[in-house]
């Protein structure tokens, strides 16, 4: 039988009494889903200006459509930050002339994605920058806990995007009958947007717990029709049990009544996969929180969420679809295929004219500046990252109240391994300094923030910098050094401030950066131009707008530097363009406390055999390199 081209879908569908008779009709519908794509649309890294195999949302396009035409009825979401996380997306930040639309939004559109939620990082560039990219999707972007206005309760609140949508679709079952289907698709985001963006949102945006929207906007969704409801959690797995505010909450989420499937995000990990160890409500191997279906598409366009949902139709009253089975899965890139050329059109121009901003020169770098060993010894990289916000704060502060107080500034190394592999380390080479290095050295869009603190709260700042290490008892052999669950970017250097770091005592503060120890401290000799810090000792401590909200010192003044708003990254711009030429030997300013007979294992990344100068003073040994490609060093203390 040949379908009537004149006729739509909708003229196909069965009436009242045919569908009485098909009580019982089963239909398979297919969720495909992006998370943590950080702008990565092609498999290219603008930092060190070479391909990368394996990322970039052009390498699954081709698997996206594969799952497509395998699947009678599919749907495509992605689980949010996509706007920002290298240099194309800052280029397309900072571009005033631009009257394309966001390459991300364009790839979104062309790709056809049904509907995205937001994450966290979509606020890095402020809110006039996030509604006008949004204002070219040609799909529905929905987020159920972020609000310009926080009402009595969730649902009087005024979401800054609508707090969900119910797509209408019309689906066929395994006889090839078409049926309605309304899919319910509500966003959650982290509550700590609020605290981490403050600089961007304050007064702009308030943010709801996820569970406490989530109960509330969950049974409007039902009443709304939805046969279906799909969770786009732009937040990790973390325990079945509600916590307020708490920021991984895909788990205590997963067990609300209304969700029939979640996607997952946020923590960049694979789930199912052994990245998520099994726990209450947590079945890696089978794909399930709390029971539901559920995915983490890793980061970067490196995996690809599948659920497949089994519906069956019922006309008993109450839902008309149930959810009588389900399975989750990812796909992993398969790198090297060709992506589809409607999609390299749409997005070419974007990446030939990032590549052009990317490669202009700003000065020289006289030696190496990399990341490799930064946390375990001092790094030019770093300290040059200080040296710059250093120098812009105290030209800033000349001639105000804070003049003349020391001035000392932070810095840490974003790129540093972890969970975006091994390539994943700052590695500058000596000679130009190109735009597309400032992403090298510093990845994120934050502003330059400055803050008043004691010697005090200048001592524990860095207690909580050396919480990222395990620890070690005299005499340990190869004991692992970093911990796994405090990620290496939260460590901090003061090239300023001359200190040793005690690993034979346990972290002061946890990983949430809580006080968990008053009696023990991990820093110890802290000496400020060769004096010993007091405790009442006035400092100004240079940061960025981030880490100022994230690590909140209680009492700390915040110190305006102007002009406000100043991108880290513009400043170290400007530094290198009136230095001309930057970069020097590393001051070892900082060291841990020896520990005869006592040796830790770290790893580096792809090059980090170059710099071993860097480290001699702990007599390393290479110990081979893993399967993921980190090439690892016994350390000797």
């Amino acid at each position: 039988m040949t379908s009537d081209p004149q006729r739509s879908p909708a003229d196909l569908l069965p009436s009242a009494a045919t569908q009485d008779r098909q009580a019982g009709a089963r239909v398979d519908l297919r969720l495909i889903a992006t998370s943590d794509l950080h702008a990565t649309l092609l498999p290219y890294d603008y930092c060190t200006n070479r391909p990368i195999r394996g990322r970039g949302l052009s390498e699954i396009a081709r698997q996206i459509a594969a799952r497509r035409a395998g699947a009678a009825n599919s749907l495509l979401f992605d689980n949010g930050d996509f706007l920002q996380g290298n240099s194309l997306a800052d280029y397309v930040a900072g571009s005033t002339r631009r009257r394309r639309a966001h390459p991300v939004i364009t790839a979104f559109n062309t790709l056809g994605y049904d509907a995205v939620t937001l994450g966290n990082h979509e606020f890095n560039y402020g809110l006039p920058f996030l509604s006008a990219s949004l204002a070219q999707a040609r799909f529905p972007v929905v987020s159920a806990n972020i609000a310009t206005r926080l009402g009595r309760s969730p649902q009087r609140d005024r979401t800054f995007v609508p707090p969900y949508v119910v797509l209408k679709r019309v689906v066929r079952d395994r006889e090839g009958r078409p049926h309605r289907l309304r899919i319910g698709v509500i966003g959650f985001a982290p509550p700590q947007i609020e605290v981490w963006d403050r600089d961007h949102l304050a007064g702009r945006i308030r943010m709801r717990d996820i569970l406490a929207a989530a109960r509330a906007w969950l049974p409007r969704l039902r009443a709304a029709g939805a046969d279906v409801i799909v969770a786009l959690a732009h937040t990790g797995i973390g325990p079945v049990e509600p916590l307020d505010g708490m920021e991984n909450a895909a788990t205590a989420l997963a067990s609300l009544p209304e969700i029939d499937a979640v996607i997952a995000g946020h923590c960049h990990l694979a789930f199912p996969g052994a990245a998520v160890p099994a726990g209450p409500g947590v079945d890696p191997e089978r794909g399930l929180l709390a029971g539901k279906p559920a995915v983490m598409p890793g980061h970067s366009g490196s995996h690809l969420g599948v659920i497949d949902l089994v519906l069956s139709r019922s006309l008993t009253g109450g839902r008309r679809w149930l959810v009588q089975g389900a399975s989750a899965r990812l796909d992993v890139v398969d790198a090297g295929r060709d992506a589809p050329k409607h999609l390299l059109r749409a997005i070419g121009p974007d990446h030939r004219a990032a590549l052009a901003w990317s490669r202009q020169v700003l000065g020289r770098t006289r030696v190496p500046l990399h990341t490799h060993f930064a946390t375990v010894a001092p790094s030019a990289a770093l300290e040059l990252m200080a040296e710059a916000k250093a120098a812009h704060v105290r030209a800033a502060l000349a001639g105000t109240a804070w003049d003349g107080l020391p001035v000392l500034a932070s810095a840490t190394p974003y790129r540093s391994g972890g969970r975006a592999g091994p390539g994943n380390f700052t590695d500058i080479a000596p000679g130009p300094f190109r735009m597309r290095n400032l992403s090298e050295l510093y990845l994120y869009p934050n502003t330059l923030a400055a803050l008043e603190l004691s010697g005090a709260e200048v001592a524990d700042w860095l207690e909580v910098s050396a919480s990222i290490f395990r620890l070690v008892p005299a005499g340990s052999v190869d004991a692992p050094l970093l911990d796994p669950h405090r990620p290496a970017f939260f460590f901090d250097a003061i090239p300023a401030l001359s200190y040793a770091i005690d690993l034979s005592k346990p972290a002061r503060f946890d990983a949430q950066g809580r006080l968990a120890d008053p009696a023990v401290r991990r820093i110890v000799g802290l000496c400020h131009a060769g004096r010993t810090v007091a405790k009442d000792d006035r400092f100004i401590l240079v940061t960025n707008s981030h880490r100022a909200n994230r690590t909140r010192v209680e009492g700390a003044a915040q110190v305006p530097v102007l002009p406000q708003g100043r991108r880290v990254q513009s400043v170290l711009a400007d530094h290198l363009r009136s230095r001309g030429e930057v970069g020097a030997a590393p001051v070892r300013n900082w060291r841990f406390l020896p520990m005869p007979g006592t040796s830790v294992v770290i790893a580096a990344g792809e090059g980090s055999a170059r710099h071993l100068a860097d480290i001699a003073h702990y007599r390393p040994q290479a110990l081979g390199t893993d399967s993921e490609g980190f090439s690892h060093y016994r350390l000797h203390l």
